[in-house]
């Protein structure tokens, strides 16, 4: 080298120290903004001003990159700015995806599987094969959406410059236990298969360089999993198929806000099609619900960030703000979800927010961002306000999101609408509406029919246009069934109408409906008169109706003063009675209770004030008869008799019904040729036939018995007393309940007592009347074995006779009235 050259060259200026790396990094600092002093820290920070900094800022950051470094301001009084390393190594390798990836398609399938388990459509939702349903309509549309989601939210990052990472769905393994344990699917609190989905790295820990960056890329998965659910949700109401068989208790995915909108304003139920749940109701369950709660503003949740992007990182970390949120939280789940009603879906939910909220939202560390205290733009903040609204109210999910249907076996149900009164158009008319209702998920047959009891005057007619009207109730189906009456006849007033209906569901479970309808007028009379035992007897009586702030009088015109010695109204002197609205019924008393029964004929027709009825008489007697130790013979010389002899069962009262839904059989017998029943022991049984030589004693404790013919579905019942066995041979007729009045219509009366126990038995008789019958050759006692006499007839219009157990002995009273 020459001398020139020597002479050219400048000596390099070299610093005596060797520089830190903060004077290294504020250097650098100086090149894009003015230091106007170091403020120390655990990270090098300084004060500064530009007249550019936000375009300066981004020059800085662009260049500290390449060293590792990033610069967060923070704006103020004075405007700081402090440089951190970037953090590294935050990618996880794409093994673990994959691994996490796969495990979440096994849990949803399984998930899948286990509540399609309670049923499918024939043929399956979309292939035969319970897998495929559950990967094609749950799995693949839950996964697609997250993947699709996450793509969406690399995209949007990388398009404010920021390299965010992918969506890491985290299988839920608890779906194992309610698979394979066998439990109900009301235990299976979350049933999605996917516990959460968390992006790594964490959004929190990557660096923002500002609040709008932050905003946009946290909301986009969110947004993506709503319109999807949404979607979702409209696929499966549009596929939904027709009801199908189920096995056990199924599992139904409520809608969001939106779908029961759409449902109130246009007037349609989506609630049976949901209970029929097709695999797209439930992707679209967890994708609308997860979306929603991301929306919240959670700590480490988009809606958390997007709360801090909007309110700035220190006023969204502060007490007030986090005490707000807190209190918010716990109100909503306790007024809109009823979160803490029991172990619901909510409770694991809560478990995750709550400690979040507490233990996270007041720390001013995350999210990171390097120009976290410049504001939104105004269109940004209004932009995202449009989102976190619509999405909060539209997406918002019912009480709870999913619920097993515990409806889904049960009974049908009915209900019953009366007409007040009759009423007078061309003809007196009253409806009875039937509204039948079928809330299960099965079909449910029915078997409808309807009468009016006795011979009153009334016909009815069921709009079916049969006797019964009978079908089957599809699931959620309600059916009317009107029951019309009309009484044609107007030449007399019509009476009060009893009526009776029969509603069976599925040939098992059977109601009976009864009441009364009164024509409307002042007052009205019941269609029949009927036997009521009281204290001292038994009296024929006929229900009456008066209405309020109204007196009249019931008289019997048919019944003459003649009549007045042997028959009175029950407390009254005579055969007319005032009649006012506390007045239920109207009772004939007399010296003989047999002959209103034969007198019924002249009881026909009854006034009350001006208005005439005409009325029927129902005959059935309550019986009351006896039965000793040994118990009623029967054999084949002394078979069962009236009814009896007509087959059914025998059972005692409340121990069965008429006609028994079950069946019944005969008692068992042993092997000798005679044997025993004892009724309370075995209180229920098909009557047996009795052949050959064969013999049956049956023992009737003291109590009310009911003899029922299970062809016709008619009961009789009867009170046992102890006292002696009796039977009664009369007109080729063998009767056992014996105490019912009788007539004699023939000039003379054969009688055949058989008594069944060895002693003897007292017979006392009594007789009434204006007409005397000779009872001189009647004994004074039943011997053992056959007892036959014979009494000559009196000369008279009504002539009756009965027997009556009294205290061990039997009482014969005769009545003659009305010489002829």
């Amino acid at each position: 080298m020459s001398d020139l050259d020597d002479a050219q060259l400048a000596p390099i200026s070299v610093h005596k120290d060797a520089w830190t790396q903060k004077d290294l990094l504020e250097g650098i600092v100086q090149r894009y903004v003015t230091v106007r002093s170091h403020v120390g820290g655990l990270w090098p920070t300084w004060e500064i001003e530009s007249d550019q900094l936000d375009e300066n800022l981004i020059e800085l950051n662009a260049y500290l990159e390449r060293l590792g470094w990033m610069a967060k301001l923070r704006r103020g009084d004075v405007i700081q700015l402090t440089t951190l390393p970037l953090p590294h190594r935050q990618f996880p390798g794409s093994r673990i995806h994959l691994y996490m990836w796969t495990a979440s398609i096994i849990t949803l399938l399984l998930s899948a599987v286990r509540w399609m388990d309670s049923g499918r459509p024939v043929g399956g939702w979309f292939t035969d094969s319970v897998y495929l349903d559950g990967l094609v309509g749950f799995a693949l549309p839950i996964l697609g959406t997250l993947l699709l989601a996450s793509f969406v939210q690399t995209r949007v990052s990388a398009k404010f410059g920021v390299r965010s990472g992918h969506i890491l769905p985290i299988p839920d393994p608890s779906v194992l236990l309610w698979l394979f344990s066998g439990l109900s699917t009301s235990y299976f609190i979350w049933p999605f298969g996917i516990f959460f989905i968390p992006t790594l790295p964490r959004m929190d820990a990557r660096p923002w360089p500002d609040r709008a960056s932050l905003a946009w890329t946290s909301v986009s998965v969110p947004i993506v999993m709503l319109l999807s659910g949404f979607v979702f949700w409209t696929l499966g109401l549009l596929l939904t198929s027709d009801p199908y068989m189920l096995s056990s208790e199924p599992y139904r995915a409520n809608p969001p806000f939106l779908i029961e909108l759409i449902s109130s304003g246009f007037d349609v139920s989506f609630s049976n099609t949901l209970d029929w749940g097709h695999p797209f109701f439930f992707a679209a369950g967890f994708l609308t619900l997860v979306g929603w709660l991301l929306m919240l503003p959670i700590p480490t949740f988009p809606g958390g960030r997007l709360l801090v992007a909007r309110m700035g990182i220190h006023e969204a970390r502060s007490t007030g703000t986090q005490i707000l949120m807190f209190m918010l939280l716990i109100t909503a789940a306790f007024f809109i979800f009823d979160a803490f009603n029991g172990f619901t879906i909510w409770i694991p939910v809560l478990s995750v927010l709550i400690p979040l909220l507490m233990f996270m939202g007041g720390d001013p560390r995350i999210p990171v961002l390097m120009d976290g205290d410049r504001p939104l733009s105004e269109d940004n903040h209004r932009r995202l306000g449009i989102v976190l609204f619509v999405a909060i109210l539209f997406a918002i999910p019912a009480q709870f999101p999913v619920e097993s249907v515990e409806r889904w076996d049960a009974d049908a149900t009915y209900s019953i609408t009366v007409d007040e009164f009759a009423e007078l158009t061309d003809v007196w008319n009253a409806s009875i509406t039937i509204e039948l209702t079928n809330p299960s998920m099965q079909d449910r047959s029915y078997n409808v029919s309807g009468g009016i009891p006795g011979n009153a005057l009334w016909a009815s007619s069921l709009s079916c246009g049969n006797d019964h009207c009978q079908g089957t109730l599809e699931p959620g189906e309600s059916l009317k069934i009107d029951f019309a009456l009309h009484h044609e006849n107007l030449s007399h007033q019509p009476s009060s109408i009893d009526y009776e209906l029969s509603i069976v569901f599925d040939d098992s479970d059977s109601f009976e409906e009864t009441g009364t309808i009164h024509p409307l007028l002042n007052a009205s009379v019941g269609a029949e008169w009927r036997h009521v035992r009281g204290d001292d007897g038994v009296l024929s009586c006929v229900n009456v109706y008066v209405q309020e702030d109204f007196a009249t009088n019931i008289t019997f015109p048919d019944l003459g003063d003649e009549w007045l010695p042997f028959l009175w109204l029950d407390g009254q002197a005579g055969l007319t009675q005032a009649l006012s609205s506390e007045d239920t019924a109207v009772c004939l008393n007399g010296v003989d209770q047999a002959l209103p029964s034969q007198a019924q004929s002249l009881l026909q027709s009854v006034n009350i004030g001006n208005l005439s009825f005409m009325v029927g008489f129902d005959a059935t007697w309550p019986h009351i008869v006896s039965a000793s130790d040994q118990g009623w013979l029967i054999d084949g010389t002394h078979g069962w008799g009236t009814p009896f002899d007509q087959g059914g069962t025998l059972y005692q009262e409340n121990a069965s019904s008429c006609p028994d839904d079950g069946f019944l059989t005969a008692p068992p017998q042993s092997n000798n040729n005679n044997w025993s029943w004892d009724l309370s022991i075995r209180p229920k049984h098909r009557i047996p036939s009795i052949e050959g030589n064969e013999s049956l004693h049956l023992k009737l404790s003291p109590d009310t018995y009911v003899y029922c013919n299970q062809e016709d579905g008619l009961a009789s019942r009867f009170t046992v007393e102890v006292g002696p066995d009796l039977i009664l041979y009369r007109s080729d007729q063998t009767l056992r309940l014996w105490d019912e009045p009788m007539s004699s219509e023939s000039s003379q009366l054969e009688i055949a007592l058989y008594n069944s126990n060895d002693l003897d038995i007292v017979l006392r008789h009594d007789a009434f009347g204006d007409v005397a019958w000779d009872l001189t050759t009647l004994p004074s006692s039943l011997s053992s074995g056959w007892n036959n006499f014979t009494l000559d007839v009196p000369d008279a219009m009504f002539n009756t006779h009965q027997f009556t157990h009294q205290d061990g002995a039997i009482l014969v009273t005769f009545g003659a009235y009305m010489e002829a």
